[in-house]
């Protein structure tokens, strides 16, 4: 039954400017990649827009029902920090170390998404050694509206629907409510998916905030390392259940002369839980993984206080930070013969503090960046960056910056009854980019690269038994270019990205790390309201392991889309868009094989 209901929130002018997250507090010298709100209309969702960048790879076993985790420039999904209008979405309970599960992400209400792929742990938090992901609602609008969204997919069928209210309020204060249902039916056999999101934001034009944000998942699909649909000997799906709560206040205050005070407060909550058939058994594994109940609880208070001072071309920044972890779990862990109880309870407080100095020298932006973190019983920890930005002439720009960074291992690394391992050290990095970029015209040419060091990287291992354990040495270097054209109607974006990843020490191939990633987008606007675009992403070849099969090597793919854009009228548009329109066969990961082609009819508007 062919369901036609999902939005975008079409452009709005804003009551206040919106909060833009970049490398520094201070001076914008590196220049983010930006996923706009129409790419995630034309694709479908968060995670299949961001997957269009080839500095990302993104796993989805099962489509949506799978965890989606982003590996940026070939670095472990944790080491990469999610926020939500600046607000951290990782979460130390999460079964990746921490990483973010990017299918949970609805996108209705959000404007923008920038990608800041270096080393920011001195920016922004001990965690961002690959850098930042970071999700930008849109702004109120300057008169009352409401926006909405409705989708429907075949093949299977799935649908959506989203609303939004967006206004000001007076006093200079904007106001924007948005909710989303998204519901992917079952691409894939055992799967599915439903996302419930509601977002409330009070944004007042001197810089104040309030936010709240509720998520509610229902997921459910083959374990991971199970071998999905092609290899698994229990055919029984595992079911997870996630509700997720966000609120966070800032305020910013002008003190004169060039000072201001900015004070932000969040708290993220979360509750999980996963019913799972364990996994059978192999010649490569004959433990396998038992049948297992998990409940866990997450809670983090984060609170920030900074003071930034600006006067001519110089500008300072400085302040502290505090947080208060709580983890607990409790469940069964069932051998057939015997359930184990299996659970746990940890508590973490942090503080840090943190200095930036900008200045600009004619056309030549610099910035450096220090932060020590002391998080639990850890010794503390420093971590630094240097960025700099210059416009050589002629429409020559060069970027390029180095940084330190380190991550405390998750609550889940640690004390998960069945893999976690309380003798974990903390992972650290050090990471150096550097980028030229030419613009002229209707034409962007970019190339750039990077050489990424990581130390004591938690790994997750089959032999002897299945555990988290530290690697010695892994290294990723890459080199990544792309370029942007014009021709009046006809637009063309090409990218690539080739990467390096080793484990110095000897050990095995970092898994799911493809080599190549390549993008081609072209876009023809055919009419005045018509408008046709087709997108194609290259996928290299890649090791991953599951209990049935080993390690072994997945084959390289193309994924091509299209889509059709009807504005109807100023107030409605309809898209129709074709994901894997070659229906392609592929696997995401060991043994899950990919969606096959789907339509999406989708109509979106205000009024």
């Amino acid at each position: 039954m062919f369901a036609l209901f999902a939005v975008t929130a079409a452009a709005v002018v804003p009551t206040a400017p919106p909060l833009t997250v970049t490398a520094s507090r201070l001076a914008a010298t590196d220049r983010p990649q930006i996923v706009s709100n129409d790419a995630i209309l034309a694709t479908g969702s968060v995670t299949a827009a961001l997957a269009t960048q080839p500095a990302l790879f993104i796993a989805q076993p099962g489509g949506r029902s799978g965890f989606a985790a982003a590996t940026l420039d070939g670095a472990d999904p944790n080491f990469t920090l999610v926020l939500f209008d600046g607000v951290l979405l990782n979460n130390a309970s999460s079964s990746r170390g921490g990483a973010v599960n990017l299918s949970e992400i609805n996108g209705f209400g959000l404007g923008r998404i920038n990608i800041l792929p270096a080393s920011l742990s001195a920016v922004h938090g001990s965690g961002a050694l690959a850098g930042v992901i970071a999700l930008e609602p849109a702004a109120p609008a300057a008169v009352f509206r409401v926006d909405f969204q409705a989708h429907g997919l075949i093949n299977p069928t799935g649908h959506g629907l989203a609303a939004g209210l967006s206004g000001p309020l007076g006093a200079g204060w904007g106001a924007s409510l948005t909710g989303q249902v998204e519901d992917d039916g079952s691409p894939t056999p055992l799967t599915g998916f439903v996302a419930r999101t509601a977002v409330l934001r009070l944004l007042h034009d001197g810089g104040d905030r309030l936010l709240f944000r509720f998520n509610d998942v229902d997921s459910k699909g083959f374990p991971d390392a199970s071998g999905g649909a092609l290899a698994a000997v229990r055919r029984t799906a595992e079911t997870r259940r996630a509700r997720e709560y966000l609120a966070a206040i800032r305020t910013r205050q002008g003190l004169g002369d060039g000072l201001r005070l900015d004070l932000n407060a969040s708290w993220l909550g979360r509750d999980e839980a996963i019913a799972s058939p364990g996994v059978a058994g192999s010649a490569n594994n004959p433990q396998g993984l038992p049948a297992s109940t998990d409940a866990t609880r997450y809670d983090r208070f984060l609170g920030q206080a900074s003071l930034t001072w600006a006067s001519g071309a110089t500008s300072l920044a400085a302040g502290i930070e505090g947080s208060a972890e709580q983890g607990s779990a409790k469940g069964l862990l069932d051998f057939g013969f015997f359930a184990l109880p299996a659970s746990y309870r940890l508590t973490r407080n942090a503080w840090a503090g943190f200095a930036e100095l900008a200045h600009k020298a004619g056309s030549i932006n610099a910035s450096a960046a220090l932060r020590v973190d002391r998080i639990g019983t850890l010794p503390a920890r420093l971590s630094g960056r240097l960025a700099a930005g210059a416009a050589l002439g002629g429409g020559w720009q060069v970027e390029g910056s180095a940084g330190s960074s380190f991550k405390a291992a998750s609550f889940y690394a640690l004390a998960n009854p069945l893999v976690g391992n309380p003798g974990l050290r903390p992972e650290s990095g050090q990471r150096a980019d550097a980028r030229l970029v030419w613009q002229r015209g209707d034409t962007r040419l970019s190339v750039g690269g990077f050489v990424s060091r990581y130390r004591d990287l938690i790994d997750f291992v089959f032999q002897p038994a299945p555990a988290l354990v530290n690697r010695g040495r892994v290294a990723v270097d890459g080199v990544s270019a792309s370029i942007a054209r014009n021709w009046g109607p006809v637009s063309l974006d090409l990218a690539a990205q080739h990467i390096w990843p080793r484990d110095t020490a000897g050990g095995p191939g970092l898994l799911l790390r493809p080599r190549w990633r390549a993008n081609a987008a072209l876009r023809w606007q055919a009419a005045p309201r018509l408008s046709l675009g087709v997108n194609a992403g290259h996928v290299g070849a890649r090791d991953d392991e599951s209990v049935p099969t080993g390690r072994q090597r997945l084959s390289p793919y193309v994924a091509l889309a299209a889509d059709a854009r009807w504005q109807a009228s100023e107030a409605l548009q309809l898209r129709l868009a074709a994901d894997n329109l070659l229906d392609g066969d592929w696997q995401e990961a060991a043994g899950f094989p990919n969606p096959p082609l789907r339509l999406r009819l989708v109509a979106s508007g205000h009024f």
